[in-house]
């Protein structure tokens, strides 16, 4: 063993997820964790043969003018303990507390509705307006005036004043809420889910990444569109994480990016994955300092990406996306587990 493997044993704890190491596990006699329609209609996918991919979320909230604002204003709010932690060791998840949720989700859908809907509606309404005589425009614009500024004001009110107070009130507004929801530690090669419940102390479960198997959903949503969402499932108890609600209901596609970014992110084997994302945390993990090193990848190669370049890597990332084939992959873990079903 090399000075450097050596360094990375003692480093990563002994559950670590390593993609050529993975021990044999006991046969799976039941899937607990899943209802029957679930294990009736769900996909579960394969482990192994991952691409170098993320979701779009990953990739397009984390541009470098996005980074630098980052780096040269606070937040405002580096004081509150907002439980969520996503580092070179760890991916902890945790939600705002509710007051803070509803102005997040107001502002998000009075900015979608001015975005796309009101546009959609101004010119629905003046093609309208020309099924009037030129008399009758005064009367039609004076009767429906009122249901035009409703149509404009209201989203524009939803969007700005959550906006407006974040501004002026970052402490009273952003609160967390009482916990994390869960963790995936890359470190230490294990996940855990945190329970919070009224009267009760917190309580955690923890399991070794690769005892968890990655299924994906199908919904249908008006008028008909199919969406999907991912979650994980403990194969040996009945532990299900919701990870799919960090991206929403979405494609298929963006989906297998997500399982494939996490594997990834959990596999010693490899650097971390190459993202903004972990940009600042690389130099702090061993296996992907090394590989920077012997790479020569700049500190900051996205961080200090010129426009035209980022909008170029940008595409190519959703090119890989749109062409990921998850579903046709052998799974790595059948070698190391008999599943149930």
């Amino acid at each position: 063993m090399s000075e450097t493997e050596a360094m990375n044993e003692n480093y990563y704890g002994p559950e670590a997820y390593h993609s050529d190491r993975i021990p044999q596990q006991r046969r799976q006699a039941f899937d607990s964790g899943r209802s029957w329609f679930n294990r009736k209609f769900d996909m579960r996918l394969p482990w192994g043969r991952t691409e170098e991919v993320a979701p779009y979320l990953y990739i397009n909230d984390y541009s470098p003018k996005t980074m630098h604002k980052t780096e040269s204003k606070p937040a405002g709010v580096e004081g509150i303990e907002f439980h969520h932690r996503i580092d070179h060791e760890a991916y902890r998840h945790a939600t705002p507390a509710m007051r803070t949720s509803a102005l997040l989700y107001a502002e998000s859908f009075g900015g979608f509705f001015l975005k796309f809907l009101t546009p959609l509606f101004l010119v629905l309404y003046l093609v309208a307006l020309t099924a009037f005589d030129s008399d009758e425009w005064g009367n039609a614009i004076k009767e429906t005036l009122p249901l035009v500024l409703g149509l404009i004001c209201v989203p524009l009110l939803l969007n700005k004043i959550p906006w407006l107070l974040f501004k002026l009130f970052p402490d009273w507004i952003a609160k967390p809420s009482k916990g994390p929801k869960w963790e995936l530690n890359r470190r230490t090669g294990l996940v855990t889910v945190y329970h919070h419940k009224r009267k009760c102390p917190p309580a955690e479960e923890q399991a070794p990444f690769y005892e968890f198997d990655a299924y994906l959903t199908n919904d249908m949503i008006p008028p008909g569109q199919v969406v999907h969402t991912l979650y994980l499932v403990h194969r040996y108890k009945p532990i299900i994480i919701p990870i799919g609600n960090l991206i929403g209901k979405t494609t298929g596609k963006e989906c297998f990016a997500l399982w494939d970014m996490f594997q990834n992110f959990m596999d010693t084997s490899r650097p971390l994955p190459d993202i903004p994302l972990w940009e600042e945390f690389r130099p702090e993990d061993p296996v992907t300092a090394e590989h920077d090193r012997q790479t020569g990848r700049s500190p900051r190669y996205w961080r200090d990406m010129d426009d035209e370049t980022w909008k170029q890597k940008e595409s190519e990332m959703m090119a890989k996306v749109l062409s990921l084939t998850t579903p046709h992959r052998p799974n790595l873990m059948r070698r190391h587990v008999r599943y149930a079903s």
